[in-house]
């Protein structure tokens, strides 16, 4: 009862703060969008689009060469079945559109609102589209003295050390800061007013490591404010409140933007090491899907995949929040290295991936057969650009079907 007591407090606050208001950009309106969505909720089908791929693909284009792109690309996806793309939008602390907080993406051009394409491309050829942020990211492998100027985590660094969290040369912000909620929810509140986007999707990073250095100033802050909650407990919190934050923003905007999140696979991972404390998202109805990826084939000899998405359908059953499942087609033809220890029998888990070319096709039947609600296939690349490696070919050619049903 504390922990809730506590938790309502913090948001109180939180919205008293700064109450989810974004400065106003160029594509903005402040009139609250009511028009319903395209959202595929007892059927999903969907792919990931992510930032790295966006770069390869449309980094040189010129605007009419990116519209062009963008159309034959999701003509493509929705002639294959596929109803749903996950588009990367802010992958760090910058933005594939015109942003108000974000600079532009070092993996586009920036001379065009690429959103604002991929959005009326997407409903032109009715599919839904999320717009896929990762909140807390800021960079990887760099240091703040070479981040752009522009980055609002530069001026962040310069004011307030403990706004940021620094490990390994990577960078982000740190969960708990209220300087950081408020950008992230901002940013948040730019994406849903300004395009017409079918949801917001966050993925699997959260805190980047359970070590007890990296907030240690911001967590003794604090305790000498008065805060009772333990270590974890407090990063939990954090998130938690974060989460119920965006859940509440996006639905002040437009009710029927959905929010979901695709969690790491482990339950007791997201909440132990993650802090990622999924069960109160359920219980705060912060959260409109859940979406874990279960990125496993069915001979792995700790997470086989059936058990795992027994697991979930368990952990969500009677809850008011949907269930889709990540599914790993990436790893077709390739050995899959955490499966099994056992390198030399040509039948061992570590070769599943290349002893079989119809995985994926079975783990959909699988999810059908378990009443889960829809699936999301990684990645874009994958399903839509096989190249030379011939297993991933034939697995996409077994799948096709599914993926018309």
């Amino acid at each position: 009862m504390k922990k809730l007591v506590s938790a309502l407090l913090c948001l109180c606050m939180l919205f008293s703060l700064f109450g989810c208001q974004a400065q106003k950009n160029t594509n903005q309106t402040n009139e609250k969008k009511t028009e319903p969505k395209i959202n595929y909720t007892d059927n999903l089908k969907a792919v990931w689009l992510s930032f790295y791929e966006i770069g390869d693909i449309f980094k040189n284009l010129n605007e009419t060469q990116a519209k062009e792109k963008l159309n034959k690309m999701f003509a493509d996806l929705a002639e294959r079945g596929i109803n749903t793309v996950f588009f990367h939008v802010r992958a760090f602390c910058d933005a594939f559109y015109k942003s108000a907080y974000f600079p532009v993406s070092a993996y586009c051009s920036g001379e065009y609102d690429l959103l604002k394409h991929a959005v009326y491309y997407a409903h032109k050829h009715k599919l839904s589209i999320h717009a896929w942020v990762n909140p807390y990211r800021v960079a990887l492998d760099t240091t703040i003295d070479r981040l752009p100027d522009a980055s609002p985590a530069v001026n962040m660094y310069k004011e307030n050390k403990a706004d940021l969290m620094m490990v390994d040369n990577n960078i982000f912000l740190n969960p708990a800061s209220v300087k950081a909620q408020k950008l992230i929810l901002n940013g948040i509140r730019e994406i849903v007013s300004a395009y017409d986007v079918d949801g917001i999707h966050f993925d699997d990073y959260f805190y980047p490591t359970d070590s007890e250095e990296i907030d240690k100033s911001s967590y003794a802050a604090y305790l000498n404010s008065g805060g009772k909650l333990n270590l974890p407990d407090y990063r939990r919190e954090s998130v938690s409140n974060l989460i119920a934050a965006v859940h509440s923003c996006i639905q002040a905007v437009n009710p029927h933007i959905v929010f979901g999140v695709s969690p790491q696979c482990f339950i007791e991972k997201n909440h132990d090491v993650l802090f990622a404390d999924i069960a109160a998202w359920v219980q705060r109805g912060s959260v409109d899907y859940l979406l874990p990826q279960i990125y496993f084939g069915f001979e792995n000899e700790t997470a086989p995949f059936e058990e795992c998405v027994n697991t979930w359908v368990e952990f969500l059953k009677g809850k008011d929040c949907a269930l889709y499942v990540g599914l790993a087609l990436y790893k077709s033809g390739k050995p899959d290295e955490y499966a099994s220890e056992d390198r030399h029998s040509a039948t061992s888990a570590y070769y599943e991936w290349i002893n079989h070319d119809n995985i994926v096709a079975r783990e959909i039947k699988c999810l059908k057969e378990r009443g889960v609600k829809g699936y999301c296939l990684y990645s874009y690349a994958s399903l839509c650009n096989a190249g030379d490696n011939e297993q991933l070919a034939i697995e996409v050619e077994n799948l096709a079907p599914l993926l018309k049903q």
